[in-house]
């Protein structure tokens, strides 16, 4: 019983690490585990047997005693082994679950060092502003002593002259009138010009200072915007955050829960004077609106009935807009999408609006207008900030932004643009929507409400619209497989099943090569162009495999250090090789490149997924050709 029930174990632990070999490192540590646990009941079975063949027919009781205590020491060996990999199997979720709040992390702290960065170099315009100040401050100063200096020499010059006049110089009298009245013309000049000079200095020292607290003002105003973002970074955004007041925009990282964006812009008197009055009743309303002063009765009902009517035509449009998105559901391909887009642009009362998708393959974002195909590059602009920050950006103003690079690199800018990004669970968005020109009765903040909603929608339609290319393609393996299996069955030798393996792999995984070498009595042999080729011993890369007997991937072959050019085989690209084993004995050895065509195309998955995951084509591909291979030659 005991051994039947090891059997049953290896069996199992072969087909699970089969179906489920994802790392390296944890096969191997299942694996040699697995090997102790085998030799450590061997042994204890080998002692046991000796040990029982003492006894006689009597102890037979005793005998039977001490193997059920063995197979329920076996039991519960093979159920810790079980929490053992389930345990291990947490373990790796929470390894990845780390590793994502690691890479959050940095982003975070990369975002405030950038604001701390910029936050320094506005503190250094500061100071430099500071001191072309004082340097403006002290040229004045120097100037008015320059001034004082001159008309203290103005004050001496008259003294004298008065001095001249009041004594009776007879000779050159003439000459020295002429000479005094000389001197009182430029006296009277240099009096004019530093009165003017003055004035230009105090002019220009207003100009200055003027000047000087409009930049203050724009950098303190600038600082404490920098300090509220490097909170806001620190800390979950609240719904009420999302509104810039400075700016008069909002942006929405999701959809509201309420309503406060649409009076967020209000007076502070109008805004509490409405939120008021919905909360009491007729009588207490009536009561609160006797108390308002007589003048101020009409501003008031104007205010609440504004309020009513916008509420009304919101409730109106939000019934109409959600009544429009149920078409969605019947939504199965990209272009009937692409054109139910452009239809509710007219609805949302704006110029155009588009739909922006990810092409994981090359890069380009995609979209179909009036049916042709359009791509851009998002590698700066507008379009580049939205995707990397994750949030939506508006740039609803006259001034032109740039937005994004056409297909053949050139700069595309555009104003009066709303961009909302479709966030997914996985490292980058899988697109975002263009919203371009609303007109001019309509409420921007609406607007980004409605397109909020409907980036919601469009998520979860792309989702499954990709799911069901996703089935569809695997149904077409599938049959595609059933068909080639049947070939493989109907091959009379080891020549023909190699030939129906490799017109198999053409069909299935187009691109990629694949060889099978077969094992026989501690040989190896395969059959390629140059006819059959085999080795009198297991050798080579493919001989460790059929050892282990457990499938591995390598990313570079001809590095390792067992390959043999012989028996490998000889490419660039990575390679998945599968033993083919039965009864604890391996019969064949497939080796198979893996390239890019094979990785699964999802465009909600991480883009250009590692290969070190096994391709889910070339597990499918290995298992079908074991299953012939053991119902053909066995």
């Amino acid at each position: 019983m005991s051994k039947k029930r090891l059997d049953r174990l290896d069996a199992g632990q072969c087909s699970t690490d089969r179906s489920h070999h994802k790392n390296n490192n944890s096969t191997d540590l299942n694996f040699t585990l697995h090997q102790r646990l085998n030799s450590n009941v061997d042994e204890q079975l080998q002692s046991k047997i000796t040990f029982f063949s003492k006894f006689k027919q009597k102890d037979m009781p005793q005998v039977n005693d001490s193997l059920q205590g063995m197979a329920q020491t076996l039991s519960k060996v093979s159920f810790n082994e079980i929490q053992h990999h389930q345990l291990q199997r947490e373990y790796e979720k929470i390894k990845t679950e780390l590793a994502q709040f690691r890479a959050q992390q940095i982003k975070l702290y990369s975002t405030i060092t950038k604001l701390q960065k910029d936050n320094q170099t506005l503190m250094e315009k500061l100071k430099f502003y500071d001191e072309e100040k004082l340097n403006l401050q002290r040229k004045i100063q120097i100037e008015q002593k320059q001034n004082e200096e001159l008309t203290k020499k103005l004050k001496r010059s008259e003294q004298r002259i008065q001095i001249i006049l009041e004594s009776n110089i007879i000779f050159q009298k003439d000459q020295i009138k002429t000479t005094l009245l000389d001197t009182l013309h430029e006296n009277e000049h240099y009096k004019m010009e530093a009165i003017q000079k003055q004035k230009d200095l105090q002019k220009y020292y207003m100009i200055i200072n003027h000047r000087l607290q409009i930049n203050n003002s724009n950098l303190n105003h600038k600082l404490n915007r920098l300090t509220n973002r490097i909170v806001a970074a620190q800390r979950h955004q609240t719904e009420s955050e999302f509104i810039d007041q400075d700016k008069m925009v909002i942006t929405f990282t999701e959809i509201p829960t309420n309503f406060i964006f649409r009076h967020i812009f209000q007076n502070i008197e109008c805004k509490q004077f409405i939120s008021t009055s919905l909360e009491q009743t007729p009588e207490q309303f009536g009561s609160h609106f006797n108390l308002i002063p007589q003048d101020q009765k009409k501003i008031h009902l104007i205010w609440l009935f504004n309020h009513m009517v916008n509420y009304r035509e919101f409730s109106q449009q939000h019934n109409n807009f959600i009544i429009k998105l149920t078409e969605l559901i019947v939504i199965k391909t990209y272009p009937e999408l692409y054109s139910f887009i452009q239809n509710i642009s007219q609805f949302l009362k704006v110029q155009r609006l588009t739909l922006w998708l990810r092409d994981y393959w090359t890069g380009f974002f995609e979209t179909i207008q009036e049916g042709q195909s359009q791509k851009i590059i998002c590698s700066k602009g507008s379009f580049k900030d939205c995707l990397e920050q994750r949030e939506a950006v508006n740039k609803l103003t006259a001034q032109r932004h740039l937005l994004y690079q056409d297909s053949k690199g050139d700069d595309i800018y555009q104003e009066n643009t709303y961009l909302y990004p479709l966030i997914t669970d996985t490292v980058l968005p899988a697109g975002l929507l263009e919203v371009f020109q609303p007109t001019q009765n309509n409420s921007y903040s609406d607007i980004q409400y409605f397109t909020a909603l409907l980036g919601t929608f469009v998520k979860i339609v792309v989702q499954k619209i990709e799911n069901e290319i996703v089935m569809q393609n695997v149904a077409k393996q599938k049959d595609i497989l059933i068909s080639q299996f049947l070939c493989l069955m109907q091959s009379n030798d080891k020549l023909q099943f190699t030939n129906s393996v490799k017109e198999m792999q053409s069909k299935l995984l187009q691109i990629s090569t694949c060889e099978i070498i077969f094992i026989e009595n501690n040989q190896m042999f395969k059959y390629d162009r140059q006819g059959l080729q085999s080795i009198s011993c297991i050798a080579g890369v493919c001989g460790q495999i059929a050892q282990n007997q457990k499938p591995a991937f390598f990313s570079n072959l001809t590095k390792q250090v067992h390959y043999n050019q012989l028996i490998d085989m000889y490419t660039l690209a990575p390679v998945y090789i599968y033993p083919i084993v039965q009864d604890n004995e391996c019969k064949a050895v497939i080796e198979l490149t893996l390239t890019n065509k094979q990785i699964d195309r999802h465009r909600f998955r991480d883009p250009l997924t590692s290969l070190n995951q096994q391709s889910n084509q070339a597990r499918m591909f290995c298992e079908c050709v074991q299953t012939a291979y053991l119902c053909k030659f066995n």
